[in-house]
């Protein structure tokens, strides 16, 4: 059964309390809207009913209609209908409990077959269960009435559990007493299609990946039947799954734990089983009886690194508040053991971890603070931090001085973790690289920036291998590396490589594999701005009058709208599905991409559909504005971007006036956030350049060009926007002078400057380098002589800087001394 099967069984169970309660006037408008419901077929056919309920009988049967009645719905339609009831919670809020608390159930007689990986050995199967438990069922039934009284008068000791190697529905329990549990239930079904891909891939990382997720997912219907035991039997009844060995195959298993991701998905999406709800409970659980209250705080916090990579940000919150709260408790009862503080030093910086994924930066800054106070505290009393403690706060503080827009603090902690941090933990590893390059491109410090991508993509392949997570996040970083500064047809090719990795490495839709969707849409909406007719530069200079982009060979067909803005609303579901639908905050990122997306189908589109893709587009860009305002401050530069996007957005419907007041706004507050020759600052400005120069105001936009060229590195910067920015100085050279009407040698003398630059660079760049066929290279360099190589780099830029410092204090004494002079 699938997803979208589960859900249509959920509105069956519960048909006539939705047929009785809902409001067909007042939820059809917002069905149309979602796309759930069509808006001529179905709007006609619910409206001939006689009746109120009569007209909710219908609309259900609308709902539960398959393709290709509802070929254009959201796979994700069910989601968005319960969160359209919410929006009247006082009407239908026990009928979403209700939806809520449907366990689908599987068939008896599907547990007859084999659910994962079935294969010969199998045939005999009934026959050898017979003999698999060595005891017949009246000895087990003698048994058990013998140890009953046993059971109940005082708590056992659990030696083992062990599940029978042939009917997995079988267990022993062994202890102080014995006992054989038959008969339980579990719903370890995965979907074929997650192991097609890799089941005909002809990769041999593709079949390795295969065989491993067979065992694991053997030793995942295990944690399931044990959890199903320990609800059930009795004298199981004080035990919990954090007492078992169990639970370590997964937690300790970190390698793999990606695959087990597969399972809980599939658990939660199509059953409504929150496994990973259970563990955080019984967690808490372990935690309150204070025994080995440390070992328990281990295993928290290995869970906590697996739900934070599953996605599930807040519970891994709940999961380190109950750890802090904890180890308080001991602090207060006078335990000063140094691994308390350790543990405690470790809470904050995951508590930094979540604050970051939902944009709570004072939280995150507050709780950096609190570590580097516990760090001070503990080194008072002569107990100093372990180096690879610290390499996870100087971590996780790069990522948020990423978010609040201090570049500089981003690269500076990068680099100390990166001296630091212990060579085999390449997660971490991959982290600060990542972090770093997001740093250097922040500021504009290219060429570092592009090595440290390939380093961090070259380092996971050999180290990690390419089914690994870790590979796949290094290769996110360098996808949004080149959409910012390549964009060319390799830019494309290696954001869809990207995402077929992901999509056959994870087996499902996860996170990662929406923000692969978002870095998809946007290297094509970038290669598709790219590849627009220019006015090409007929000049001695261009003999061939050749023209940039020459990796670039998209058809009209790989560039049709529907395929970015296909990959920008496939994000967004996935982003719903795993946030909700009401979770504004992280579903930012999201919104923000569907709305560029929106943008460039605007400036293409001549259909009737262009209102409604800017209204829809402005819609999502004004609850953008909001969540930027109210998370990070109305002059902050998330809001900045936003601002950004907007004018964009009137420029493709012409409204030049809006586009130009939004461009300035962006432009105000990059001036407080930014130095001028950032790159954020001489896009936008480029970008205003170019809507002067639509209004034929070649004057104005000329100056702005040229205060551009004057901030760039031809030489050495390579990025395609440069191309733009020096064919429109040339093009606004060329209409003044013809409106002059006459030969003006200053403007000549500037046309051919810019000419020549022009020329220089292109030749330069003529072969530019596929970073696709990079990827697969082993790094040139170790990871000791990258850092040796960055420690020279970066005492060279604190030279250069202090030089600078000096300068400009040097030149603010000695202005006034002139003043005075000349008067």
């Amino acid at each position: 059964m699938d997803r979208d099967n589960a859900n249509a069984t959920r509105l069956r169970v519960n048909r006539i309390a939705l047929i009785q309660q809902i409001d067909t006037q007042e939820l059809i408008p917002k069905l149309i809207r979602a796309r759930i419901i069509s808006s001529d077929h179905d709007v006609q056919y619910i409206y001939q009913g006689t009746s109120k309920i009569d007209r909710a009988r219908r609309l259900i049967d609308c709902l539960l209609k398959k393709q290709p009645e509802h070929i254009n719905r959201p796979a994700n339609w069910f989601l968005l209908f319960r969160s359209i009831l919410l929006e009247n919670p006082s009407v239908y809020n026990n009928l979403v409990t209700a939806l809520d608390n449907t366990i689908i159930q599987v068939p008896d007689s599907i547990h007859l077959k084999s659910y994962v990986f079935t294969n010969g050995s199998n045939v005999n199967r009934e026959n050898i269960n017979q003999n698999s438990i060595h005891k017949s069922e009246q000895q087990q039934n003698n048994e058990q009435k013998k140890n009953s009284d046993m059971i109940n008068n005082y708590q056992h000791y659990i030696k083992n559990i062990e599940f029978d190697r042939y009917a997995m529905n079988k267990v022993v329990i062994e202890g102080s007493f014995q006992k054989v549990i038959d008969n339980l239930t579990y719903h370890s079904q995965i979907p074929e299609r997650l192991f097609d891909q890799l089941y005909h891939s002809t990769n041999s990382y593709d079949r390795e990946q295969y065989y491993t997720e067979q065992k694991i997912f053997d030793k995942m219907r295990r944690i399931e039947l044990l959890i199903n035991l320990l609800k059930q039997e009795k004298s199981l009844s004080n035990k919990n799954i954090f007492d078992t060995e169990i639970i370590d195959l997964l937690l300790d298993d970190s390698i793999h734990q990606h695959y087990f991701y597969k399972y809980f998905f599939s658990l939660s999406s199509i059953y409504g089983i929150y496994y990973d709800q259970k563990f955080v409970h019984a967690l808490k659980e372990s935690l309150n009886k204070q025994d080995n209250i440390l070992n328990i705080v281990e295993k928290g916090f290995l869970l906590h690194h697996f739900l934070y990579n599953y996605g599930r940000y807040e519970l891994c919150q709940q999961i380190i508040e109950c750890i802090i709260q904890s180890l308080t408790k001991l602090v207060k009862q006078h335990n000063q053991k140094p691994i308390i503080w350790t543990y405690l030093f470790r809470g904050c910086c995951a508590l930094v971890q979540v604050h970051n994924q939902s944009f709570q930066i004072q939280q995150a800054w507050a709780r950096i603070e609190a570590a580097n106070e516990i760090a001070d505290s503990l080194k008072i009393s002569g107990i100093e931090i372990a180096n690879h403690e610290y390499v996870w706060l100087y971590s996780v503080i790069s990522q948020t001085a990423y978010e609040d827009a201090n570049f500089d603090a981003c690269i500076q902690y990068s680099y100390k973790g990166l001296k630091l941090v212990d060579k085999n933990n390449h997660s971490l590893v991959i982290d600060l690289l990542c972090s770093l390059t997001h740093g250097l491109t922040s500021k504009w410090i290219m060429n570092k920036a592009q090595a440290t991508a390939l380093m961090a993509v070259q380092y996971a392949t050999k180290y990690c291998g390419r089914n690994s997570p870790i590979y796949i996040h290094a290769l996110q970083q360098l996808v949004q590396y080149s959409n910012e500064f390549i964009q060319d047809r390799s830019s494309v090719e290696l954001a869809q490589y990207t995402l077929d990795r992901a999509r056959i490495v994870y087996g499902y839709e996860s996170l990662i594999v929406a923000h692969c969707h978002r870095a998809l849409s946007k290297s094509l909406i970038n290669l598709a701005s790219t590849i627009h007719p220019r006015h090409n530069i007929q000049d001695s200079l261009f003999e061939d009058n050749i023209s940039y982009y020459p990796n670039t060979t998209t058809t009209t067909k790989d560039l049709s709208s529907s395929a970015y803005l296909h990959h920008a609303n496939e994000a967004f579901r996935i982003a719903q599905d795993w946030f909700g639908v009401e979770d504004r905050i992280r579903l930012f990122p999201f919104k923000m991409s569907l709305a560029h997306a929106l943008q460039a189908q605007i400036a293409v589109d001549i259909s009737d559909k262009k209102n409604t893709y800017f209204k829809d587009a402005m819609e999502l860009l004004n609850d953008c504005l909001s969540i930027a305002q109210d998370i990070f401050g109305s002059m902050s530069f998330k809001v900045a971007q936003v601002h950004r996007l907007q004018s964009a957005i009137y420029l493709s419907k012409k409204m030049y006036n809006e586009a130009e007041q939004e461009l300035n706004k962006c432009l105000q507050i990059y001036k407080l956030c930014l130095p001028p020759n950032s790159f954020h600052y001489l896009v936008t400005n480029a970008s205003l350049g170019l809507l002067y120069k639509q209004q034929q105001n070649y004057e104005q936009a000329l100056i702005l060009f040229q205060n551009i060229a004057e901030s760039l590195d031809t030489k050495t910067q390579s990025f395609c926007w440069i191309n733009m920015v020096l064919e429109s100085l040339i093009e606004c050279y060329s209409h003044l002078e013809a409106q002059q009407n006459e030969d003006s040698p200053r403007l000549k003398s500037a046309a051919d400057k810019a000419r020549s630059e022009l020329y220089e660079w292109r030749r330069i760049n003529a072969k530019r380098i596929n970073i696709l066929n990079l990827i697969h290279q082993e790094p040139t360099r170790s990871l000791e002589q990258f850092v040796q190589d960055l420690t020279k780099f970066q005492q060279t830029t604190n030279r250069l800087q202090s030089l600078i410092h000096i300068q400009q204090k040097a030149k603010n004494r000695i202005i006034p001394m002139k003043i005075h002079q000349e008067i």
